[in-house]
Order: C-alpha cells, then sequence, then structure tokens
C-alpha cells in the first residue's frame, strides 16, 4: 500500500476505469500532475500504467522532471522496479539484435531495424522505460529466404509449423512466420514490408528501404517519414484497443521530427505513395486530441481533406477510439470496451484480407478451436 504523501494538495479518489484510464492519460501528458494525486488514484494510476506497459516511461519523465522524492516511498519502489526490468529489457534486446545482426551479416543484405528495437539503436527519446517483447526486422524480399535459412542455422526456431499458419504467413502475410531463439525466448519477425499484401494496400517496399537511414553496426532504421506512417500502420490498420503506449510512440515520433525540414511535406507524400494515408489521418487525429502533439493545423486538415472517411465512419471511429483506448483497463471488465474492441477486431481483419479469403480464414480458425476444444 503506497504511504501517505503530505505534500500539495491531492484528486478525490478515482475509482470507475474509465476515470482511471483518463487519469493515466492525462499523467502521460503531464507527469508532475502525479504528484498531486490522492493515494487511492496514484494506486490506481499506478496500476493502470503497468497495464499500459508504460510504467518505466512514467517513471522516467518523473526522475527527468526531478519530482520523484515527493512521492510515497512505495511508489517510488515501484517505479525503481519498473526502472531495473526495462532496463533488463533494453539489454537483453541490444543482445538480440548483435545476434542477428552477426547471422545476418555474411549475406551482405540490408538489415532494418523496426519499431523497438530501432527506437533503442537510435537513441531516440521513445525508447525510455520502454518493455519490447519481440524484434522486428526488415529485409529485401528477394534475401528473405536466405535471410531465413541463416537464422535458423544460427539457432532460431520456426515457431509455426502448421501447415495452414505456413501458407497464411509465406503466402498472405507482410513477413515470415515468427522464429523464436530457445534459450533467449525473444521473438524475432523478419518482414519484407509493412502490411500483408493480400490486403490490397501497395507498400513502396523499394523506397522504405533504399531511403532507410543507417545506424550503428551497419544497420538502418526506416526515414522519418516511412516510421511514423509504420507506426501508424502497426495501430490504426491493426486493432488499437487498449495500445495507449503505441498512441505515446506515435506522439514521440511526431514531436522529434517536427523539426526537420520537410517533414510534414514528406509524411503527406509518402502516405500516398504507400496508400497508408488513412492510419495518417488517424495518427495527426488522435495524437493531437488525446495528447495535445504539436502538429501545424494546416497539416491535420491537408491530412483530413485526402484521407479522412465519411462523417459517420469517421465519428463511429471516433468513439471507438475513446472508449477502446481510453475508458478501460486491461484486465478488468467494461462491456463497452469488449464491443468496441470485437468491431475494432472485425475492422482490423477485414482490412487485411479480401472477403472470400477472410471468410475462409476465420472458418479454418473456428474448425482448428473446436477441435482444439474437444482434444482438451
Amino acid at each position: 500500500m503506497v504511504e501517505a504523501n503530505t505534500q500539495g494538495p491531492r484528486h478525490a479518489p478515482m475509482r470507475p476505469a474509465a476515470a482511471v484510464d483518463a487519469l493515466l492519460l492525462h499523467s502521460m501528458r503531464d507527469p508532475a500532475s502525479v504528484v498531486r494525486l490522492s493515494l487511492t488514484a496514484l494506486d490506481a494510476v499506478l496500476h493502470a500504467a503497468r497495464q499500459h506497459t508504460v510504467l518505466g516511461r512514467l517513471g522516467h519523465d518523473l526522475a527527468a522532471l526531478g519530482v520523484l522524492a515527493e512521492l510515497p516511498p512505495a511508489a517510488r519502489q515501484v517505479l525503481a522496479n519498473a526502472h531495473i526490468r526495462a532496463r533488463a529489457n533494453a539489454i537483453a534486446l541490444r543482445f538480440e539484435v548483435d545476434r542477428a545482426r552477426r547471422a545476418l551479416a555474411p549475406l551482405g543484405t540490408k538489415v532494418v531495424l523496426l519499431k523497438g528495437a530501432a527506437y533503442q539503436h537510435a537513441g531516440m527519446a521513445l525508447a525510455r522505460g520502454r518493455l519490447s517483447v519481440d524484434l522486428d526486422i526488415l529485409v529485401p524480399a528477394g534475401d528473405i529466404g536466405r535471410a531465413e535459412r541463416r537464422l535458423i542455422d544460427s539457432g532460431w526456431q520456426p515457431g509455426v509449423i502448421d501447415r495452414y499458419d505456413q501458407h497464411y504467413y509465406r503466402d498472405w502475410m507482410h513477413e515470415i512466420p515468427p522464429l523464436l531463439h530457445p534459450e533467449r525466448k525473444i521473438e524475432l519477425d523478419v518482414h519484407h514490408t509493412i502490411f500483408p499484401p493480400i490486403s490490397g494496400i501497395r507498400i513502396d517496399a523499394a523506397t522504405l528501404l533504399a531511403e532507410a537511414v543507417p545506424l550503428a553496426d551497419g544497420l538502418f532504421m526506416l526515414a522519418p517519414a516511412d516510421m511514423v506512417l509504420h507506426a501508424a500502420t502497426h495501430m490504426f490498420h491493426e486493432n488499437p484497443a487498449g495500445r495507449l503506449r503505441d498512441l505515446l510512440d506515435l506522439h514521440d515520433l511526431l514531436t522529434q521530427f517536427a523539426a526537420t525540414p520537410g517533414f510534414w511535406d514528406s509524411l503527406l507524400e509518402r502516405a500516398r505513395r504507400h496508400g497508408l494515408g488513412r492510419p495518417l489521418h488517424y495518427a495527426l487525429r488522435y495524437t493531437t486530441r488525446m495528447l495535445g502533439t504539436a502538429v501545424p493545423d494546416a497539416v491535420v486538415q491537408r491530412a483530413a481533406a485526402a484521407f479522412a472517411p465519411d462523417g459517420v465512419r469517421g465519428r463511429l471511429m471516433d468513439w471507438l477510439m475513446r472508449v477502446s483506448l481510453v475508458g478501460h483497463i486491461p484486465g478488468q471488465q467494461d462491456r463497452g470496451f469488449a464491443l468496441a474492441s470485437s468491431l475494432l477486431f472485425v475492422r482490423y481483419h477485414w482490412i487485411k484480407m479480401p472477403p472470400g479469403v477472410l471468410g475462409g480464414h476465420f472458418l479454418t480458425k473456428t474448425v482448428r478451436r473446436m477441435r482444439e476444444a474437444r482434444a482438451r
């Protein structure tokens, strides 16, 4: 239990899930406000931050502001533990990146780090306090078979052996089946593009690779505009329910690149080129509305004019985001969240697959689950 802290006024206790999650969102936008919370609210925010995997980030920001000492000792210990866990995770991810780099070096192919590995390797601000459960890399489609063989020869093992799942990944998706090292347990996802080709969205993967930015050790990361679009696609062309951390990633990316000359024009142009205008529109809309991200009004308006859905679908998406991202704590029952999450789950698959393929996919998965249930 968190002990009393008598320094400064505190808010009244926050009990409903929606109120706690809204308070967490406010705490991530304004970390200094955490020191004014009541003990009950502070406990709830720290719990929600852990559930949303942003506890390490919150602790880092509080330390940077110099206000950790104003929190009760138990709260400081919770944040210190999160810091230790994040550092250990960063070391493990860095080691996994090095092992993958060494395994693929003889191929002479370009290896592009994605998401958390890229943020960490580039020393970007959004790597602070971050927990990663996998390593994502991008290689040219023509080299992906050789890359897979090299990685398997170096100790990684296929995590998918079912014939249908092999077909699902190799023929329809943007990556090979996940690989897992039996000792280190960090999943390795090897991509050849950033969204499933079967979706009909034609990502310009050649440009992604050609304009990737060099990092240390011969590795690369995506160009700034492509990095934002990948993060936006990962969130809004999938299921954004409960993914506050991903929205914070977008906030950090947009904030970091905002001062780069030509960034905003490049972002809009790349969105058109890759067919990713809709997730960019949502990224700009919800980061500015929910996190106060400093995006020029003209950019938000240009993206909305070019890529926004019609009024009904736009209002529905606003409700889905409000209920599923801000109105829920992972692990707690919430009927509104359950409905929104289900609708977003269906939406994700509808975007990802043509109707005919999607129907067969759901049928196959349903039959498999029924067989597994009977076998138990």
